[in-house]
Formats: structure tokens, sequence, C-alpha cells
């Protein structure tokens, strides 16, 4: 794919607006929600979105967007180790769990392993979209779990009256972290343009306890109180440039990261060391294979819009980029694995007036890519790989009841260099009714039959991956996984703010990374075979806000879910239950507040997977915001794991090597102007 542009005319929406308080100003602001593509007046089904923005997205952004969305309902962290974290979304993730940047896929190979880290900073973004329902759909038909979207500010879609700007630097004692930050918006006459960069160092991460607990009896068999090898440091930039006229506007941007960590040794490094100073330094003798990622990416995207481009269409949007992405596999300083991803994806959409009661979009979606792995323990043919869609999204209101509609065909195809193609097609539905039933109570419904075709490395993977400790064995003879899903939703919206929602989805021929049992003798390695399986989750959600006098609030939360596979037996790595308190007290340029999560054991870690004990987490954030004539200041602190809990989480390949972060205290200021 030496050129992987087209020339393509797209269109697309207007985002539908919602309104949302400040949480240090009296006036109200604009959260654009991208997820409908209708109009500000659409009545929309937003029960199935979930926005950070604003100085909550501040309060939990984090080094990955897995840990910056963990606190979510409903959303979990995949770990492995601080330099990686991807969302689960009600116990779906990796291909299931669509990240987005700003509409269109990462184009990274974060969903290849669980050791592959997200191309996305949650530092950089203006604000995170969480998509459940028919919204998902104009996205990829994937997307059983949802869709998580972090939109920023890199093609401006309008022109600044003045320049503006942001610096932000935050230290994390768990790993003596240091993120600094910066953002810079300007423009003149019909031009506007934005610059941002990040740049992250930490050392390796502060634990309570043992990295992996010794068994009975036993000598310890790694390090007390750090985890080695999970030092970091990552960079990014980024530039874009847009045209703005009166009835749209067509930009540019170009952006580059480079990020280089390391993975948590299991059985393959450890030290035999009883106690650990916090100023170590890594000059000590190494027992096994230390492995690090050193990645980089270069990403060129296209972004336009425009009004009344033709009879009976009110606006189109079209999306486009071209990604170059690659990462190496450092085994004790040697390159190993190589793994490379040449990707375009494309995106455009039309919004038609109103047919019959409906106002609707189609568009059409088309991704390309040359994916695989290069090196003697390359367990990824090289691949070219295909997919075009096409979709239909649309709503209605009648009276007190709104109901949207989603379908979308795909096809896809793999190509591997060393065998036959393979081939999918790929169909799914989805519909949502809303019901206000009084001005503060409503009632939601959704239903979906969504089709997923297997990836790459679902069906052709062979071979030996150190990363992650594991022999992968794929099955070119998958077929595509088909998700039944039902929601029902409650919202009271009155003196208190009550959330709830119950789901049930039955996915037949489910595709998961099954533990064997087994080990390959020559690799010495646990043997992981993607099979086949029908599978059943469901689960709930709740959450109860209650606003007190003197600027109090409370919220209490909790989420469940259980997923099994039909013929016996539970689908691995998903989170158990969980619920808790959170308090939050406001007054004048100061907000403080804690969050009391208690998390149950997860006895039902699947075949050949270790069960997770119990915990519980206390959290706490503190800002202070002095306004000035020259800029605004943000002054704030987060405590993490106060209770200094040995934390390992069910939902990460790692949770045996990696425990979360002991107690630490995260502090930053940030200066806008």
């Amino acid at each position: 794919m030496k050129t992987p542009f087209m020339v393509a005319l797209a269109v697309s929406s207007l985002p539908c607006v919602a309104l949302a308080q400040s949480q240090h100003h009296n006036e109200i602001n604009e959260v654009i929600i991208s997820a409908s593509p209708l109009q500000e007046d659409s009545a929309g089904i937003k029960q199935s979105v979930s926005v950070l923005s604003g100085e909550n997205l501040r309060n939990k952004a984090a080094a990955t967007i897995g840990e910056s969305l963990k606190d979510e309902l409903g959303v979990t962290n995949q770990g492995f180790g601080p330099g990686v974290g991807k969302p689960v979304i009600r116990g779906q993730s990796d291909n299931r769990v669509r990240v987005l940047q700003d509409g269109l896929s990462t184009m990274d190979a974060s969903t290849v392993s669980g050791d592959h880290a997200v191309t996305t900073e949650a530092l950089l973004a203006e604000r995170i979209e969480i998509l459940r329902g028919p919204a998902t759909l104009r996205y990829g038909s994937g997307a059983v779990g949802g869709v998580v979207n972090v939109i920023d500010n890199r093609i401006p879609d309008q022109v600044p009256e003045k320049l503006k700007g942001a610096v932000e630097y935050r230290h994390n004692t768990a790993s003596d972290q240091d993120s600094t930050v910066f953002k810079l918006d300007g423009g003149a006459g019909s031009w506007a343009w934005h610059l941002d960069g990040i740049y992250r160092e930490s050392n390796d991460l502060k634990v309570q306890g043992y990295a992996q607990e010794p068994e009975p009896g036993e000598e310890p068999e790694s390090t007390r109180g750090y985890i080695e090898n999970t030092d970091t440091r990552a960079d990014a930039f980024s530039a874009g440039l847009s045209w703005i006229g009166d009835e749209g506007f067509i930009g540019m941007s170009f952006s580059q990261i480079n990020n280089e960590y390391g993975i948590p040794p299991g059985s393959h490094g450890h030290h035999e060391e009883d106690d650990h100073d916090d100023d170590h330094d890594h000059d000590h003798e190494e027992e096994g294979e230390l492995i690090r990622i050193d990645m980089k990416q270069t990403r060129i995207d296209m972004k336009g819009e425009w009004a009344n481009i033709l009879p009976g269409i009110e606006l189109g949007r079209f999306r486009l980029g071209y990604n170059d992405y690659e990462h190496i596999e450092l085994e004790s300083g040697e390159k190993g694995t190589k793994f490379f991803n040449e990707a375009f994806e494309f995106r455009g959409e039309l919004v038609h007036r109103e047919i019959a009661g409906w106002k609707g979009a189609f568009g059409t979606q088309l991704e390309g890519r040359r994916f695989g792995a290069i090196g003697d323990e390359a367990f990824i043919p090289k691949s070219d790989i295909r997919q075009g869609g096409l979709f239909w999204v649309g709503e209605t209101t009648h009276g007190q009841f709104s109901h949207e509609l989603g379908a979308r065909f795909d096809r896809q195809t793999v190509d591997p260099d060393n065998g036959s193609k393979i081939g999918h097609n790929i169909y799914s539905l989805s519909a949502g009714s809303l019901w206000q039933v009084t001005d503060e109570q409503s009632l939601s419904l959704s239903l979906s039959r969504a089709e997923r075709a297997p990836v790459v490395e679902e069906l052709l993977s062979n071979g030996p991956h150190f990363a992650s400790q594991s022999f992968d064995i794929g099955d070119r003879d998958l077929d595509e996984e088909t998700s039944h899903n039902i929601e029902l939703g409650y919202r009271y919206q009155g003196p208190v703010d009550l959330k709830l929602s119950i789901f049930y989805n039955k996915i037949d021929d489910f595709i998961f990374k099954k533990n064997t049992g087994e080990e390959n003798e020559e690799e010495e390695l646990d043997i992981y075979q993607f099979q086949q399986q029908d599978a059943t989750f469901r689960g709930a959600e709740a959450s109860l806000v209650v606003p007190f006098k003197d600027n109090w609030q409370m919220e209490i939360f909790g989420d469940y879910v259980r997923a099994k596979l039909d013929k016996g037996g539970d689908v691995p790595r998903i989170p158990p239950l969980r619920y808790g308190i959170a308090l939050d007290y406001q007054a004048y340029n100061w907000h403080t507040g804690f969050r009391l999560t208690d998390v149950k054991k997860q006895n039902h870690a699947g075949e050949f997977e270790e069960d997770t004990d119990s915990y519980t987490r206390l959290d706490a954030h503190f800002n202070y915001h002095v306004d000035t004539a020259a800029g605004d200041w943000l002054f704030f602190a987060k405590a993490n794991n106060l209770l200094d809990e040995e934390i390992r989480n069910s939902t990460s390949f790692l949770r045996e090597f990696a425990p979360e972060g002991r107690l630490s205290l995260e502090l930053g200021v940030r200066y806008s102007f």
C-alpha cells in the first residue's frame, strides 16, 4: 500500500449538543456528543452514551486510556503493566471494543496481544465518549462491547477569537512518573491551526509486597516492593491546519508518537531480593530475559464537512487517515520480533432530510492494511487485510417516544502471504426506543443483532510470543460471531439522578483465547488457542447521585457482569462485582472528593486461570483554581490507593506477576490562557 489515499467525496453530520455544568464556574458549557449523526434538535437516546470532559476528564486522565476510564460505570482496565492499559466494557475487550482517535481507528496493533499499547493519549483529549447501542454501527460492526472515541482538536473546526493554549505538568510517586503536556490553538481569517505535544517518563512501579506472590513454603522468585522492567518513556507531537468557511471546513493533521516501555517479567525474568530501595537503579544482575517494546507511529489525517452539498442532504462529513506503525520487541536489549501495520481508513456520511418521519445518515467505511510480524518468533504471517462497509442510522420522535435504528453490512478479507485468502460477510442490525414517561423519568430499550468477523491474529497465529509468555495458535476455519443483545434502562432526573440498566448478551460462536493447560516443550511457554463456543454475558449497572446543601454531592454506584460458556466453564478475564460510594465538595475555587470502591473476589476466572482476591480501594482528589487576567491556573492533587491494598485485576493477563501500584500521590499544575 504505497499510495493508500484515494480521491473521495464524503459527507456527514452535525453532532448533537448536550449541556453540562462546569465543575468550577456557574456558566453552562457545551458538551458535543458526536455519537449521533443527526441535527442539534435530534432527540437521541443518550442513555447509551457517557462523556468525560472538562475538569472531570482532567481528574481521571492517566498514562493509558484504560487507566483513565477504569472508574466509569461498566468499564474496567485491562492492564499489562503501567505501560499498557486498555478499556474493558461489560466484560468485552480487545476486538470487541473499538478505540477511536476522533472517529477513526487508532490503526495500531493494540488488539493483537495484551502487551501492545493503544496509541492515543487521554492527557491530550478534549473529551472522551463511551458509546453503546445503535450508535456504534457508525464505526464498525465488530464493536459489540462498545466504542471509546478519544476526541481532540488536532484538526480545528472553528477559528479561535484569540490565541489559546495550555501547559500542564504532573508527577506521580507510584513510579516517579513525570508528564508534561502543551496545547496551542490559533488562527486568522479563514484559517485555524493547532499544536500539541506530550513527554512522559517513569521508573519501575512501586507495589505492595512481592510482584509475584510466592507459593506457600517456597522461596520468593520476584522483586519485592516494585515490579522490575516497568519503566517507560513516551513522547508525542501533532500539528493541524484547517480552512473554515461559512458552510463547513476542511483540514488535515500530522502526528507522531514514540513509546518505549518494559513488560513485567513473569517466568522469563526475576530477582531473588527481599527488599527494595525506592531510589534503586537498573544496574542489577538479570537472571532471565527482560522484554521491552519500542513503538513508533506516524499518522496523517484529513477531515471535512459541508452543509447543503446536494438536494435532500443537510450535511456531509468525511474522515480519512493514513498510518505507519511499527514496534520492536527488545529481548535483553537485542532486537527481536517486529510488528508493523501500514493502514488507511476512510469514512464518509451523508445526513438526509426527513423521510417518512425519519432523519438519518447513510455512509460507507473502507479500511485496508498491510500487517504482520517479522523475525524468528513471528507468530502472525504478513497479510493484506481489507474491509468495506455500508451503513445507515436514523431516528424519529413521536410525542413521548423516540426511536433509533441502525443497519450495516461489511465484507472482510484476509490474504496472508503463506496461504489462501479468507473472507467473511457481516450483517448487523440494531434498534432502540426511549419513552419519556414524565419530565423526570424515562425508560429505554435497545435490541441488536451484530456479527463480528474473526481477525488476523485469531485466524493465523502460530508460534511463540515471549512478550506475553504464550504460544498462540489460531484457527483459519473460525466462523463469524453473532451477538444478540438486549438492554433495559431507567433514568430519573429530579432532586436526585438515578440510572439503572440491565443487559443480556447471547453470543453464538464466541471466539476466545483459551489457556489449554498444556506447554510447548521447545519454547517452554503455555499454549493458548483461539477457540469458539457459545457464550452468555449478563449484568447490571446502577448509579445514584444525591446533591446536598452547602455544595456536597454523594454518588452510590455499582456494576456487575457474569460471563459463561454454554458448554460449561467461565469466560476468562472478566471483572467481578464492584460497588462503592463517592463524596464531592465544591465551593468557590475549591473542589475535593473521595471515592471508595469495594471489588469482590473473582472466583470464576476460567479454566487454568488464577482467581483474584477482593480488595477495597480508596482514592481522593483535590483541585484549586486561580483565575487571573493573564490566564487560569489549576493546582491539583490525587491520592491513589490510600489503603495501600495489594490489587490484582482479573482482566489482566499478568495479574499473577504485576499488581497495581501501591499508595501514591500525584501532584500537578495546569496553566490555561
